[in-house]
Parts: C-alpha cells; structure tokens; sequence
C-alpha cells in the first residue's frame, strides 16, 4: 500500500475512533425510583429487655420507596464520577411489651444522603453497558419513637449522621445518543446509632449532553 493511501486510511480510522470515544464522553443527569430494603444490624428491643421491661413481639417495616437525584461525568468509557442525592425512605418497628407497663411502642427513622463515587463501565456494544459503582455515602438519619403505655404516653426524636461506604452494579440501555435507561442496585451502610444496611433496587432515566 502507497504511503499517502496508508496514511489517509490511518486517519479516516483515527478520526472515526476519536469520534466514537467523543460522543461516549460528557457531563449526565439522571433521576430513578425504586423500592428500599433495610436491615437494621442493632437490636431495637435490647435497651427495653435491658430495663426489665418483656418484649411480646416485634414487627419489623423494612421496605419502602426510595428515589434518587444524580449527575456525573463520563472520563472515558470505560469510567465516570457520579454524584447523587438519595432519599432511602423510612424504616420502622412496632414492639409489644408487657411486664409493669404493658402497650404499645412505634419507631421510625428516615434516611437519605448524598453519595460521591467512581462508575466503572463496560460495554457490551454501542447500546449496553453494564457498570459497577465504588463510593462514599455522606448520610443523615432521624428516628422517631412513641409509646403508648398503661402507665401513660410519650415521644422521643433523635437524629444522627455520618459517612460510611457504599456500592453497587447496574446496566443500562442508550435509546439514543443521548438518553438512557438505567437498572440500579445500590448498597448504603450507614454506622453510628442508625446501624443500618440499606439496599436500594431503582429504575433511572439518564440524560447525556
């Protein structure tokens, strides 16, 4: 092969790559909703048996919607950095106690977030792509608890925060150059009082400029 036709060939393919490496790069927002699973590591009726009172029951309401705000960059295809705000529902427990002040005790806690990591990619073709996500999770937490006793009636409310991990995997589907459909499933820790494992399953809508 001559060296001008060479060379143009190399060029027609160095153009159509930087092309393709171009369109797959950028700034992304996104919104998703999905249901939350919490598993509330901590024992919430231990300080209860601690005090003497008697646990009759506990029911526990673990699952809730759960909703997410995000935005990124795209480096390359291969990674992205992603920020998102999270809303991990509420969580809640009634306990049934009996002993020298028998009723009725609920509790809730709210949970949500803002969550800063890496989105590491892989692209099966110009249309999938499956993705795995490494981050830190920048979390507040409010609890809420009333009782409702024979020897009378009272509420409590507590709040905490902190910053623990989080991880996740997904995949998603570009309709077109620009907007994609996302599948996430993402795993929050939060630490402190709130000890809690939060996972979140979510459907999202992502729009690349």
């Amino acid at each position: 092969m001559h060296q001008p036709i060479r060379s143009a060939v190399f060029m027609t393919l160095l153009s159509i790559t930087s092309t393709a490496l171009a369109a797959e790069t950028g700034f992304y927002v996104g919104a998703g909703v999905g249901q939350t699973d919490a598993n509330l590591t901590g024992e919430i009726h231990k300080p209860l048996v601690d005090e003497g009172f008697s646990v009759l029951s506990l029911s526990l309401n673990d699952t809730d919607t759960g909703w997410k705000l995000f935005s990124g960059y795209v480096l390359n295809p291969y990674l992205a950095a992603e920020l998102s705000y999270v809303d991990l529902g509420q969580t809640g427990a009634e306990i049934i106690i009996g002993g020298r002040a028998p009723g009725r005790i609920n509790t809730t806690m709210d949970m949500s977030g803002v969550n800063l990591g890496l989105k590491l990619n892989y692209p099966f073709d110009e249309d999938f792509l499956a993705f795995a996500k490494l981050g830190a999770f920048i979390w507040n937490a409010e609890a809420t608890a009333r009782a409702d006793l024979s020897t009378g009636s009272g509420s409590s409310n507590q709040k905490d925060n902190g910053v623990d991990f989080s991880y996740g995997l997904g995949i998603s589907y570009a309709f077109t150059d620009h907007v994609s459909l996302r599948g996430d499933w993402d795993y929050y820790r939060l630490g402190g009082n709130a000890d809690a494992d939060v996972n979140l399953w979510s459907v999202s809508v992502q729009y690349l400029f």
